[in-house]
């Protein structure tokens, strides 16, 4: 039997497409544009908020109840997060993930899921589809595993390794504003496609996952530092430290004066080591709890190197307006509830004063 990498020599990997769950058009604009780029936060998002974890927590129904089997021959078995590493990131990811094993298999599609690990903040899951189906280049899967009473968000890079055959490393993000210890997972699947939101072929069917996670061992190192500047307060809380990674909980804060004069503030994080080293967000996405002028955010970076001593800190506060969408009666300017990647509209950004963090 090939392994994993002898099936991967002649592939090329296009990971600058990320499947997402099915969501509104507009949904689907804001969702995108956080995973690709960054996100631009509006400054009241109750309802959004309240959108995503309808629209990302799917149940469906079930239409049979199956018992999940575990693999003792999965075919592609092997380093499935090394296939999507381009810099190492998830290298140590491998090191920690639990080998989950597990397989449904109904109306001819076989789904395995490998490995899992999570860190806190971040639930990361590789699995396989095998199937004799047309499921095309890149099939995707209805529903999102479920774990935690918050809305979630996902990302994924899916692979076709050859005729009938995929793997795939998905994340899947917590909206809480604090890190989770032990999560319980549910994956009730009742449909795959062959293009996203049930488009092209849909093969029904039941694949339904149930399982237990522990976060990784970490250790904690309390920061409680706080910068302002015009209107923003920003503090770094704590820094959670794992064998994979290290999340900055942190918290932003605007008057209402700022808040009224810009729709969408946004604070990003740049951290750099004291040997030069600089890091950045695993999935590309910060979250948070949230009220109209506060926000607690949890953001993810790469693994730290073992031989830095100190981190540096340095807030970067993103602020813009809303695309212009037309013009009323009484010549007064419209506005969208959304900016666009491209937007012409005012923007401006503001580098804070670093903060330094002794780690050592």
């Amino acid at each position: 039997m090939k392994d994993i990498y002898e099936l991967l020599n002649d592939i090329n990997v296009d990971l600058s497409d990320d499947d997402f769950a099915p969501v509104s058009e507009f949904e689907k604009k804001k969702v995108t544009k956080a995973l690709k780029s960054k996100i631009v936060k509006k400054k009241r998002k109750r309802n959004l908020v309240a959108s995503i974890i309808a629209l990302v927590i799917l149940t469906g129904s079930i239409a049979g109840l199956s018992t999940t089997t575990y693999a003792k021959d999965i075919p592609l078995l092997g380093s499935i997060f090394k296939l999507f590493t381009s810099n190492s990131s998830y290298v140590a990811y491998e090191q920690n993930a639990k080998k989950l094993h597990l397989v449904e298999e109904s109306n001819g599609i076989k789904l395995s899921i490998i490995d899992g690990v999570f860190d806190g903040k971040t639930l990361f899951l590789t699995y396989t589809i095998e199937t004799d189906n047309d499921l095309g280049e890149k099939p995707a899967i209805n529903s999102l595993p479920i774990y935690g009473d918050t809305g979630l968000v996902s990302s994924e890079q899916l692979v076709k390794t050859e005729e009938g055959k995929y793997i795939s490393l998905m994340t899947i993000d917590h909206y809480a504003g604090h890190p989770l210890t032990d999560i319980d997972v549910k994956w009730d699947i009742t449909s795959i496609s062959t293009g996203i939101n049930h488009s092209g072929t849909v093969y029904e069917g039941s694949w339904n996952f149930d399982f237990q996670l522990s976060a990784v061992d970490t250790n904690s190192i309390v920061v409680n530092e706080t910068l302002q500047e015009d209107g923003l307060t920003f503090t770094a809380q704590n820094l959670t430290v794992t064998p994979m990674s290290f999340i900055l909980s942190y918290e932003t804060s605007v008057t209402a004066g700022l808040s009224n004069q810009w729709d969408n503030i946004f604070v990003s994080v740049d951290i750099e080591d004291d040997l030069g080293n600089k890091y950045t967000s695993l999935n590309g996405l910060n979250h948070g709890a949230r009220t109209d002028f506060t926000e607690n955010w949890l953001a993810t970076y790469d693994q730290l190197d073992a031989r830095a001593k100190a981190l540096y800190l340095t807030p970067i506060v993103t602020l813009t307006e809303n695309d212009i969408i037309d013009v009323d009666k009484d010549g007064n300017l419209v506005k969208a509830n959304y900016r666009s990647i491209n937007s012409d509209s005012p923007s401006k950004q503001v580098r804070l004063d670093p903060i330094k963090v002794q780690i050592q």
